[in-house]
């Protein structure tokens, strides 16, 4: 008699079967992100994913009933989100400066990490409704963990009261057009320089005192 037989309620250990459907799971995963990267999402099909994953396509169609599903997972997996969430919990009781300095920063360093999944995001956004409505809801949900932080340091008397959401977004939407633009971009300027003068910039302002 087993324990799960014993205490119904008891959760069951993973088998080396379930392993292995996870394993594939994440495989089917990642090669999609890779193809969607090089070949567009909208022009993939799921025939050549399942060709580029060595599987069956009707294998595809067992763990994912559509390349939107799939997308979802793609998404859901390689997001920048945890990464950022840590950063920002990590040093939230820091000083504004120091944070917002640093989080900038590897924001920029992880978006670059996510290669992959940026250019997605940068180069189909047009291709399929999709595509531009996951952006927007993984951007927001950045924007929101910039605005967190921001909130709490106006309630510890750090910051003045202003609209946070509109920093949280000049940030956020900053360094993924930084990110976007790099190339170009990195002969004029380190972008460690520009984002550390943009934070100053919002930070102390730009209006000359009044006379």
């Amino acid at each position: 008699m087993t324990e799960h037989s014993i205490n119904p309620s008891a959760p069951k250990r993973a088998t080396q079967r379930d392993e292995k459907a996870v394993e594939r799971r994440t495989q089917l995963i990642d090669t999609a992100l890779e193809v969607f990267a090089k070949k567009g999402f909208d022009k993939t099909s799921v025939r050549e994913l399942a060709a580029a994953a060595g599987v069956a396509q009707g294998l595809m169609y067992h763990y994912f009933k559509s390349k939107d599903q799939l997308l979802e997972a793609v998404v859901e997996r390689h997001s920048f989100l945890p990464q950022l969430k840590a950063m920002l919990t990590t040093m939230h009781n820091e000083p504004a400066a120091k944070v917002l300095k640093i989080t900038g920063n590897q924001f920029f360093a992880l978006l670059g990490q996510k290669e992959s999944l940026m250019n997605i995001f940068f180069h189909e956004t047009q291709s399929h409704p999709i595509v531009p409505r996951i952006w927007r809801n993984i951007l927001n949900q950045g924007i929101g963990l910039f605005q967190t932080y921001l909130d709490e340091r106006v309630a510890a008397g750090e910051l003045k009261p202003h609209t946070t959401d509109v920093t949280a977004r000049t940030l956020a939407y900053t360094i993924v057009l930084l990110r976007a633009t790099s190339v170009a971009f990195h002969h004029r300027t380190r972008p460690e320089a520009f984002i550390n003068e943009m934070v100053d910039n919002l930070l102390s302002g730009v209006a000359a005192p009044a006379a």
